[in-house]
């Protein structure tokens, strides 16, 4: 049984023709535009943090000030290196599911954070509020302060 050069070459540029235009379709509805791919879980979960209004507790801005971390540490650069520890995070916990997420703040400190989201009113004006619950400074974990 021979092979026909001129029928697989055939065959081949339809196969690339559609490949490639299978490439630019996903290229331009999921990437285009867009700091990070957020169409895998860990992407729609920062996406969804950097969007979002994060509250901190009294506490926990006394013991960021003892740390000599701003209470504004989580800005660009901080989402932009972030990871979502996901074995760590309680993502199946109803109604409020917790993220553990490690990233490196613009002085090069890395930090580790647990942040809450808990969205319990679907149609409320507030819908875009998360919590963050505690933080590991992962170069002082031992520091102690008197909050």
């Amino acid at each position: 049984m021979a092979i026909d050069r001129k029928r697989l070459l055939y065959r081949l540029k339809f196969y690339g023709l559609g490949f490639g235009l299978g490439c630019v379709l996903v290229w331009a509805t999921l990437i285009k535009d867009r700091d990070r791919p957020s169409f895998l879980p860990e992407g729609r979960v920062l996406e969804f943090f950097e969007d979002t209004d994060i509250r901190i507790s009294d506490e926990l801005k006394c013991k960021l000030e003892c740390n000599n971390i701003p209470v504004t540490f989580m800005d660009s650069t901080f989402w932009a290196n972030a990871d979502v520890n996901f074995k760590e995070s309680a993502v199946n916990r109803k109604p409020c599911p917790e993220h553990y997420v490690k990233s490196i703040m613009k002085d090069g400190r890395e930090i580790i954070v647990s942040i809450e989201n808990c969205e319990v009113c679907l149609d409320c004006e507030e819908d875009r509020v998360a919590i963050l619950r505690s933080f590991i400074n992962v170069l002082d974990k031992d520091k102690m302060c008197d909050c």
